[in-house]
């Protein structure tokens, strides 16, 4: 999504119960306390499709994890 009036925070899984269209993603962003960012981009479409939406899901799961790790050592 383009600009900050169209911002969302959340993760894919999220989607549904929002009322977000899930269709017409291009990017993902992730941005960390840091000022590092993770930028997600498909590589063979213009648009993201389900599994791919999937996939960043489980991604996100895991640094989830790995901070809740982290924050517990």
């Amino acid at each position: 999504m383009e600009g900050r009036d169209r911002e969302w925070r959340g993760s894919p899984l999220d989607m549904a119960g929002s009322g977000i269209d899930p269709y017409g993603i291009r990017e993902f962003v992730i941005e960390f306390d840091n000022g590092d960012q993770d930028i997600f981009r498909s590589q063979r479409r213009d648009e993201f499709e389900s599994y791919e939406l999937h996939m960043i899901g489980a991604y996100l799961d895991s640094i989830a994890h790995s901070v809740r790790k982290g924050q517990k050592d």
